[in-house]
């Protein structure tokens, strides 16, 4: 079988639209339109591309721009001349050496020289007397700043004196007493004859003693203050929640149902010992407090609504001339002692039952795990009741007892040497020397080395103010230590920092005093 195929041609005439022939190598190039289709009937050939379009016709031609000149002629005394010609006549010959005497280059560059020499100066000189302007504002302010700190530190000091609430308070005016009686006793011994010398001792004797019954007021209300504060320390310190860091130690806290009941009994406590609630608001509070009770059958619940009752009968009668201030204290002891029964009180779940752990709803404060045994008072003390000092070599006596011993031989204000310890720790934990023995001194360290190391004024200007006077480095590239220390004004230590070379500027004698007292302070201090 013989499949016969045929192929029908039907390809279009093209129309020739034109086109253009190189004369170099004879190919002929047609126009674009020619090479598509065969135009469509009825078309606009106003826009079909052409020669003309898509080749560009140059001509070449030459040009000669214009220029001015001048006309010349045959005669001499004829020109036209332009206006931009110049005329320029010769002059006499003058040599190389007279135009530099002439012109005298190095005597003007000697004027600028010395005029900009005299500029710099000049602004060299309003630079420095702005600089020395700042410096003398800065050291004015700076003193005025001092002034200012000094006389804030005496009015704290005299507010500390009028109204003393600390036992440092106290000593500060056990000492001022003690210092007043000493200097009127010798001005007593240098005026008068025996006679008199006796009749002015028992004057300053009765006046000392109602000095200290005044003072002895004062430490009885601060004690009953601080009784107080201490009976209701744990009602305080299970009213905080419960805090610990979670993710990306962001602190979380959570109010426990014990934290929030510690919080009522609290706010409970502070209404009972408010004094300045009217008759109507105190019996409504006695009133609420007696109904909460009912359902109670422990012994400090009976003893605590047994003083309920008499105070509400008491205020209900209008008694007003009876103080009812001991009636109050007690209610407010058997408050505190109810509610730190509380929470072991089997009445409170009666109808539940007993807990299976009843010492999670006790409020107590935390146990002290580290304790110390103290061998005056013999009781077992944590280790914040007990101070160190260098003279120690165990802990034996707590702070009380040691107060106690102090106070047997006189009294000493150590405030001021408070302050010149909490300057040098300050220095050093600037200078980032945390394992210097400054954070192991005590104040009386620092009274033993002031008063008996230094005799208790500054080294180089003998100044006596115990306020101006620091204990700072003697050799500022070591960390602080009683045999690496002098004893110095602020000002004067200031300079002293700057110093490089000690014996430079210090007398053979005074570096000598300088190494006598180190050795003392380190044979001390060993």
């Amino acid at each position: 079988m013989v499949l016969i195929t045929e192929v029908e041609d039907r390809k279009i005439v093209k129309p020739y639209l034109g086109g253009w022939r190189n004369k170099i190598t004879g190919i002929e190039y047609l126009n674009a339109v020619s090479q598509t289709g065969p135009p469509a009937k009825n078309i606009s050939w106003d826009n079909c591309c052409s020669i003309a379009v898509q080749t560009v016709e140059t001509k070449d031609g030459t040009t000669q721009s214009s220029y001015n000149k001048t006309t010349q002629m045959w005669r001499t005394d004829c020109n036209v001349s332009n206006i931009k010609d110049k005329y320029m006549t010769p002059k006499c010959y003058e040599p190389y050496d007279e135009i530099q005497w002439r012109l005298d280059l190095n005597q003007r560059a000697r004027i600028i020289q010395r005029n900009y020499r005299i500029y710099r100066l000049l602004k060299y000189m309003k630079e420095c007397a702005r600089q020395y302007r700042e410096i003398m504002k800065e050291c004015k302010r700076h003193r005025e700043e001092r002034i200012i700190m000094y006389r804030k530190r005496h009015e704290q000091e005299l507010l500390r004196k009028i109204n003393p609430r600390s036992r440092a308070d106290f000593n500060m005016l056990f000492e001022l007493i003690e210092r007043w009686r000493r200097d009127r006793k010798k001005e007593i011994n240098a005026r008068y004859f025996k006679g008199t010398q006796r009749a002015e001792n028992c004057f300053i004797l009765n006046k000392t003693v109602e000095m200290y019954n005044v003072i002895d007021k004062f430490k009885q209300r601060i004690r009953e203050q601080y009784r107080t504060r201490k009976r209701v320390k744990f009602l305080k310190i299970n009213s905080k929640p419960i805090q610990w860091h979670g993710y990306k130690a962001k602190l979380i806290e959570m109010i426990t149902l014990k934290t929030q009941k510690a919080r009522e009994y609290l706010s409970i406590f502070n209404s009972l010992s408010n004094d300045n609630l009217n008759v109507e608001e105190r019996m409504e509070l006695l009133l609420m407090l007696k109904k909460s009770l009912g359902f109670h059958i422990c012994i400090c619940a009976f003893d605590l609504i047994y003083l309920l009752d008499q105070e509400i009968m008491l205020l209900s009668r209008g008694i007003k001339n009876l103080s009812l201030e001991y009636l109050r204290k007690r209610i407010l002891c058997d408050y505190l002692k109810f509610v730190a029964n509380s929470g072991t009180c089997a009445c409170t779940n009666i109808r539940k039952g007993f807990k299976d752990d009843p010492e999670c709803e006790e409020f107590r404060e935390p146990l002290e795990i580290k304790t110390i045994f103290c061998k005056s008072c013999r009781k077992l003390l944590p280790c914040n009741r007990f101070s160190a000092h260098s003279g120690l070599k165990k802990l034996t006596s707590c702070t009380s007892c040691t107060l106690l011993k102090e106070q047997n031989y006189s009294y000493v204000n150590f405030e001021p040497y408070i302050f010149i310890l909490n300057y040098i720790q300050a220095e050093e934990k600037r200078r980032r020397c945390f394992s210097s023995l400054a954070f192991m001194m005590q104040s009386k360290d620092i009274y033993y080395l002031v008063n008996n190391i230094w005799q208790n004024h500054s080294i180089i200007s003998k100044n006596i103010d115990i306020y101006l006077l620091r204990l700072v480095r003697y050799n500022k590239c070591v960390e602080w230590s009683p045999w690496n220390c002098i004893l110095l004004t602020e000002e004067e230590a200031e300079i002293h920092y700057c110093i490089d070379d000690f014996t430079k500027i210090y007398s053979k004698s005074l570096l000598h005093q300088v190494l006598l007292k180190h050795l003392a302070a380190k044979n001390y201090f060993k």
